[in-house]
C-alpha cells in the first residue's frame, strides 16, 4: 500500500498548556469588571458582608483546634494549634476559590467572552 502524501498539515501555533499572557493583560479591564460583578453578587446580600470572608475561616481553624487539637490529640509538631490549622484553611480556601470562581466566571460568560473576542480579531483582518 502507497502511503498518501498530504498538501496541508496542520500544527498547532503553541502547546495546549500555554497560557496567552498578552491577551489576560490586554483585556484585564473585562476580566475585573467580571470579578468586581461577582463579588458584590456574593457578597451584597449578605449581613455581616464581606466580614463572613474572615470570620469563616476563623471559626473553621477554631472547629479544628476542638476536634484535631483537643479532642483527637493530633500533634502540630510544636506550632500554636490554632495558627497551623488557620494557615492550612486559608492556602486551601484561596486555592479552591480562585479555581471555582474563574471557572464559574468564563463559563457563565462564555458567549459573552467568544463574542468579544471574535470582534476584536475581526478587526485586525479585512474581509
Amino acid at each position: 500500500m502507497q502511503e498518501e502524501q498530504w498538501d496541508l498539515i496542520i500544527k498547532p501555533k503553541s502547546k495546549w498548556y500555554q497560557i496567552d499572557l498578552i491577551a489576560i493583560w490586554n483585556y484585564r479591564d473585562l476580566l475585573m469588571l467580571l470579578v468586581r460583578r461577582d463579588f458584590v453578587a456574593v457578597y451584597k446580600q449578605t449581613i455581616l458582608g464581606p466580614l463572613w470572608f474572615f470570620i469563616q475561616p476563623i471559626i473553621t481553624a477554631l472547629t479544628y483546634v476542638l476536634m484535631f487539637g483537643n479532642i483527637a490529640n493530633i500533634s502540630t509538631d510544636g506550632n500554636p494549634k490554632f495558627l497551623f490549622y488557620l494557615s492550612g484553611i486559608t492556602f486551601w480556601t484561596y486555592f479552591s476559590d480562585c479555581l471555582k470562581k474563574t471557572s464559574s466566571t468564563f463559563i457563565a460568560n462564555a458567549g459573552f467572552l467568544v463574542k468579544f473576542i471574535f470582534l476584536d480579531l475581526s478587526c485586525h483582518f479585512q474581509f
